[in-house]
């Protein structure tokens, strides 16, 4: 069967715990705890212990018309789409792919620019059926350890699948079938030159 809906993921990490597949992510499990909520936070910190490719996509900035803003650059941007965290690189040429485009400042989610038009790399949530396969594998066996708890209180269970997923604590959740995903990211995504110290998103994270 085919994964590509939340849906056939969590019923995916049902199967592995041998629990009735559920209807609809609504559905409470015996904690109480909506299905699609344990779902969401397994998803959410997946994709958070790696920059994987399939969660980016190439967006032109959206030009704010009118005034110029008031920081002293000229142009001013909004970032497009519901992302999930800031832009990975800026770029003023995406013919050129060692072009970093730093003339910038990212200020309360938007973009002040020296340039236009201005293109960046967004993180977003993507849908299941655009994962890499090994990271849908350990997505699978994360949740199912989670849903062990949430629907059979079977602590040795989830204790298993975890290990399977993420390996021992000493890897720090980068081990196991993640370290699959996180060596195949590695393997398929071209390096990129990035001036570390003159790189407005790495400040206006770090502060």
């Amino acid at each position: 069967m085919s994964l590509l809906s939340t849906l056939d993921i969590v019923n995916a990490a049902c199967a592995e715990i041998g629990a009735d597949p559920l209807q609809d992510l609504d559905e409470d499990t015996i904690g109480g705890q909506a299905a699609s909520l344990v779902y969401e936070n397994v998803v959410d910190f997946n994709l958070g212990l790696e920059p994987f490719e399939f969660k980016f996509e190439i967006r032109q900035l959206s030009l704010i018309a009118g005034q110029a803003p008031p920081s002293g650059y000229t142009y001013l941007f909004d970032i497009p789409g519901s992302r999930s965290g800031p832009p990975r690189w800026l770029s003023d040429d995406l013919t050129d792919p060692n072009r970093i485009y730093n003339q910038f400042r990212l200020i309360k989610g938007q973009v002040h620019a020296m340039h236009s038009p201005l293109y960046a790399s967004v993180p977003f949530r993507p849908d299941p059926k655009n994962w890499e396969p090994a990271f849908r594998k350990a997505t699978v066996t994360a949740l199912a350890a989670h849903l062990a708890l949430a629907l059979a209180s079977d602590l040795k269970t989830h204790n298993t699948l975890h290990a399977r997923a993420y390996g021992s604590p000493q890897e720090q959740n980068r081990g196991g079938e993640m370290r699959n995903a996180i060596n195949n990211n590695s393997q398929a995504t071209p390096p990129r030159s990035m001036p570390v110290d003159d790189n407005p998103l790495l400040s206006a994270w770090r502060s």
